[in-house]
Parts: structure tokens; C-alpha cells; sequence
């Protein structure tokens, strides 16, 4: 069964939308937030069962595949190459092309979009960090977050 992500609004409230009938309806989430459970199985009122998986970001996260280099400044200026995976309005996440050292709350230097970004979480094959001004990306990645 394939999972479609919901995005949880203000208030943990999620819309869902049934696959087959296209009926809508509001449905409150707080209780599965408390409980950390993300993935749940909807049964809608046609009888159709379908999955959903849902997201607490603030902001919508848009898949990307843009090639880009990072600078670490906390980390005496090392240099990667990186892919970027997605980009919201709130920060992005990239792979690294080799192994790294970046670490959590390392500041970066974006050089293929001209901004800087704090590293919110680092593994082996993903960095995902967060925009520390959102006026210097707008011109270089605005239109990737409109369409």
C-alpha cells in the first residue's frame, strides 16, 4: 500500500484527502503527536484503507537534484561537493559526495546559492540544515519553492 506524507497545520490538524473518492476531511493529530506515531492507516467512509505518513515540518520540503559546494567555517574552511536532495523555506538538506567531517551546529557556507546554513542534523550520507537568513536565497532558489 503506498503512503502518501500529509503535512500537520497549526493546531495539529492534518487534511486528508481519500485516494479513490477524493473526499476531504480535517482530522485532529495531537493525540499521535503526543504519542510520536507518524504512519496511520485511514479507512474512509467509501471503505477505501490507504496509508499516510505524517510530517510536523514547519515548512513544505520540495525534492530537488542540484549539484552545490559547501564550505565548513567551523571546521578550518573544509571544502565538499554535495547534491541537493530538498530545499524548503525553512533550510535544506544535501548528500556529500565523500566522507565529511561536519558535525551538528557547524556553520556552513552554500557557495553554489550564496547563503549560510547551521547543520541541524549530520549523518554518513545526509546533512540537513537550516537557512540562517532567508533574504540571500530567495533570488537563487525562489522558483524551485513556487512551482
Amino acid at each position: 500500500m503506498e503512503m502518501s506524507k500529509v503535512m500537520v497545520k497549526e493546531g495539529d490538524v492534518a487534511i486528508i484527502t481519500c485516494p479513490s473518492c477524493r473526499e476531504i476531511k480535517n482530522l485532529s493529530v495531537l493525540h499521535y503527536k503526543e504519542t510520536g506515531q507518524r504512519e496511520l492507516k485511514i479507512r474512509c467512509s467509501c471503505d477505501t484503507l490507504f496509508c499516510i505518513c505524517l510530517e510536523y515540518r514547519a515548512h513544505h520540503r520540495k525534492p530537488t537534484r542540484l549539484l552545490g559546494k559547501t564550505i565548513n567555517l567551523s571546521n578550518h574552511r573544509e571544502n565538499q561537493d554535495v547534491i541537493i536532495k530538498n530545499v524548503s523555506r525553512g533550510g535544506i538538506g544535501f548528500c556529500p559526495f565523500k566522507k565529511h567531517r561536519t558535525r551538528q551546529d557547524d556553520l556552513l557556507q552554500l557557495s553554489s546559492i550564496d547563503t549560510d546554513v547551521t547543520v541541524r542534523s549530520s549523518t554518513i550520507d545526509y546533512i540537513g540544515c537550516e537557512f540562517n537568513s532567508t533574504e540571500k536565497f530567495k533570488t537563487s532558489l525562489g522558483f524551485y519553492l513556487i512551482s
